[in-house]
């Protein structure tokens, strides 16, 4: 019973916004368009053809913004005013979108978000979020985007190396194939000074995430095995978004870090500075508007 009366005010939710086709009620109680073995498959396929992503020349103190969450439909104000402060800091290097590009069916968010990018020097790297494969969105995402299980490999001038680490969470899992692939690069921990995964999907169940649907939480057994690995392998950061929270953690020695979100409906939105020098500390930013 205690259930049920919990998921009334997200069904009374959910209906409302189906006018507007901002919701797919399907995808927020079982998976919405494909599934994360199908999507691995083809990102992987695109990595194997075209190669992943190499900084080199980088110095070895730099920064990395992170945000999520922006939930676009035909416009992206405050992605514009993310990339400025990124792109206006003298030690940043690249950017993160960290899923929930979209907030609407079709094609639009992600022409949007790629042609805000594309006005701006520095790279910006993309997850996929659950919003992104609602109303079957994959192929656009795929369009702009090409790929949400892949690395970034940065170069320092002074000889170090770090490992940027991007997966896909959208059906809050990240599945057989692509846990498999995530362990085989952490078994080569070593080769690197600092190891950062970014993905969508927030770990932790808390006072205002307790929904079990599957866009919520990674399964437990999930969850156990990926925060063990994480520890085994020394990471030093795991970035989430999702919950439109910021939460941070430090379990095993590894550091998680939640952006809040930079959605319109947010009156205060903010975002996540990554400073990688000899070690990786994380603050977070009120955004300009």
């Amino acid at each position: 019973m205690k259930t049920t009366l919990h998921l009334l005010p997200l069904i009374a939710a959910a209906l409302m916004a189906t006018s507007c086709s901002r919701l797919d009620i399907k995808g927020m109680f079982w998976s919405s368009g494909t599934t994360v073995e199908d999507r691995v498959s083809r990102w992987l396929d695109y990595n194997e053809a075209n190669g992943m992503p190499q900084l080199a020349g980088v110095p070895d103190n730099y920064r990395v913004y992170v945000c999520s969450d922006i939930h676009i439909t035909d416009s992206a104000p405050r992605l514009g005013a993310f990339l400025r402060a990124e792109n206006a800091d003298p030690m940043a290097q690249f950017s993160i979108l960290n899923g929930d590009i979209a907030n609407t069916r079709g094609e639009s968010p992600f022409r949007v978000a790629a042609d805000t990018i594309s006005r701006y020097p520095h790279p910006c790297f993309a997850t996929l979020g659950n919003h992104d494969i609602y109303f079957d969105c994959q192929q656009y995402f795929e369009q702009y985007f090409h790929t949400s299980t892949y690395t970034v490999t940065v170069s320092t001038l002074g000889g170090h190396k770090d490992l940027f680490i991007f997966t896909d969470s959208g059906n809050a899992t990240h599945g057989a194939r692509q846990t498999q692939w995530l362990k085989q690069l952490l078994a080569h921990r070593e080769e690197y000074r600092h190891v950062v995964v970014a993905t969508h999907t927030c770990l932790f169940r808390t006072s205002y995430n307790y929904s079990t649907t599957p866009a919520a939480n990674f399964p437990e057994d999930e969850y156990y095995d990926l925060i063990h690995t994480l520890s085994q392998h020394q990471v030093d950061l795991f970035l989430m978004g999702h919950f439109h929270h910021k939460e941070q953690h430090i379990i095993e020695g590894v550091q998680y870090a939640m952006t809040s979100n930079l959605n319109t409906d947010t009156e205060n939105p903010s975002y996540i500075v990554v400073d990688l020098a000899d070690d990786v500390r994380t603050s977070y930013h009120d955004l300009a508007l």
